[in-house]
């Protein structure tokens, strides 16, 4: 689903010197374009190794040739199955480019028009803002302007039990964080919102209207938008995740309700073919099976990307980023690059192409908490560019160590701070009972066998222990290995019982919202 990930975590010391090459047939240009990537194969593995990747397929297109979808490294720890260039990943956000042309399939056809209403189509649709409600257009969703906040809500469907229709029937009691069209707030619900339009439109499912209209059309035979399809298929990778220091295989993270801003699934051999349509701008094996006026449309700046004096710092060859309609865009070396990035539980992606040069990149991997998805790339371009050798891994792995140290020393300060001798202001079972979020739903505190649990009753596999921390603040500890902990902050009534309590779960990587739960 989710995102352009921002990493939390340094990942080390995982070997991954098995490689697995696919085996391909190239025509004499598919030949001579695989000339430039010459020593790329060393390159990779000291950088999986460096990064801790277990395992990852790349794939090539140049000038309209794929020149390479290869596997390296190892589908599952535990088992070391290798990879290659047909095992299954999770692409995670990298779907919001095949929803966006989707989309642009029912305009090409004069069905709707990216400026149409969304009540239009989907009239018990409701924002926070009853204005922005019925000013919101189908373009709007698909670039990042509705003014919600980054990831805000996504816990309520980050591997919820709620289907499409209960996520977006929550929206509604989010508060904007900026304002309409005027601020960037990276929304996986409003790509949910436009998957939703095309069985409105054209009496079949998002996951339906994909399938037919461009997986099979383009032969991506082993694409899948749903993480239950995976169940008994053959070459799937595994995700990875750290736990105390260690890489452990994890389950995949079902995705399903919000399956247009992320749940497809697919191989580098897969992608390769979909970076074929975009580089042919819709052309695809003889046939225009997507309007090149849809493909262009895509790639029109939509909505300003702030770039950090940090990122420009490491890359002095970006100087602006926007969001066009499911793809991020920039300049590299003086090219437009289009690009977009994709994060899940275990598993980060990346998809990007410079369309002056002809060349497209899809790195799939296991593992999350790298930048190695952006570094590998450039890496690629350079090599096909002729540019200046620059080590893009270890450019990135120093800016992201940098930033783990000030995370750390953060955390280590929030640890000194902690008020020695405080005690809460009631018994622990007093803050046990019933408590609701309008956005989230219901979550449960129960007191039993002398502590406290927190049971958050759209996620019925995940609870989480209290601990008092300092006055009516509780560290929670989390069974899932990727919420981690939160901090729990009861507030007291005007009769001093604990009415509500406030919390985040991992707003570095699931929601950036801060949740008031409210005593029933």
């Amino acid at each position: 689903m989710k995102r352009i990930p921002v990493p939390s975590r340094i990942v080390v010391g995982v070997a991954a010197g098995v490689v697995a090459w696919s085996v391909l047939t190239l025509s004499p240009q598919a030949a001579a374009g695989r000339e430039s990537l010459e020593g790329l194969r060393p390159y990779v593995e000291a950088a999986m190794e460096d990064w801790g990747v277990p395992g990852m397929a790349v794939a090539v297109v140049k000038d309209g040739h794929i020149v390479l979808a290869e596997g390296f490294g190892v589908r599952d720890l535990r088992t070391g199955d290798r990879v290659d260039g047909n095992t299954v990943f999770a692409i995670a956000s990298n779907t919001k480019a095949f929803t966006a042309t989707a989309l642009g399939l029912l305009v090409q056809e004069g069905r709707m028009s990216w400026d149409d209403p969304v009540l239009d189509y989907l009239p018990a649709f409701q924002l926070f803002d009853p204005v922005v409600t019925r000013r919101i257009a189908v373009r709007d969703l698909l670039c990042h302007r509705s003014g919600l906040g980054t990831w805000s809500g996504d816990l309520a469907s980050y591997g919820s039990t709620y289907d499409r229709d209960e996520v977006i029937r929550r929206v509604r009691y989010q508060e904007p964080a900026g304002d309409f069209r005027a601020s960037f707030g990276y929304s996986n619900l409003m790509f949910l919102v436009a998957g939703e339009l095309i069985p409105a439109v054209a009496g079949a499912s998002w996951d339906e209207f994909v399938a037919e209209r461009l997986f099979r059309p383009l032969g991506m035979r082993r694409t899948r938008t749903s993480v239950q399809d995976l169940e008994g298929m053959e070459n799937v990778a595994t995700p990875h995740t750290r736990v105390d220091g260690d890489l452990v295989p994890i389950s995949y993270v079902n995705v399903d309700n919000h399956g247009p801003a992320g749940a497809i699934n697919s191989s580098a051999n897969d992608m390769a073919r979909w970076l074929e349509l975009q580089l042919g701008y819709g052309f695809y094996a003889g046939n225009q099976l997507v309007d090149s006026t849809v493909i262009s449309e895509t790639r029109k700046p939509h909505t300003l990307l702030p770039v950090s004096e940090t990122a420009k710092e490491l890359n002095p060859w970006t100087h602006f980023a926007n969001y066009g309609l499911g793809w991020v865009l920039a300049d590299y070396r003086g090219r437009l690059l289009v690009y977009h990035t994709g994060g899940l539980d275990g598993m980060y992606s990346y998809t990007g192409f410079l369309p002056e040069e002809n060349l497209g990149v899809v790195v799939l991997t296991n593992a999350d908490n790298h930048n190695l998805i952006r570094a590998l790339p450039h890496h690629i371009y350079d090599l096909y560019l002729g540019a200046d050798f620059q080590d893009w891994s270890r450019r990135y792995r120093n800016a992201y160590e940098e930033r783990e140290r000030r995370r750390d020393e953060e955390k280590q300060k929030q640890k000194e701070s902690r008020v020695p001798g405080t005690h809460p202001s009631h018994p622990l079972e007093d803050y046990a009972g019933r408590y609701e979020s309008a956005v989230y739903g219901e979550a449960e505190i129960e007191w039993s066998d002398g502590r406290l649990t927190l049971h958050p009753k759209a996620h019925p596999h995940v609870t989480g222990t209290l601990e008092h921390w300092q006055y009516d603040t509780f560290l929670c500890t989390w069974t899932s290995r990727v919420w981690d902990e939160s901090w729990v902050h009861f507030e007291l009534g005007d009769d001093g019982r604990a009415v509500r309590f406030r919390m985040k779960v991992r707003p570095d990587w699931i929601d950036t919202r801060e949740y008031t739960f409210v005593r029933r």
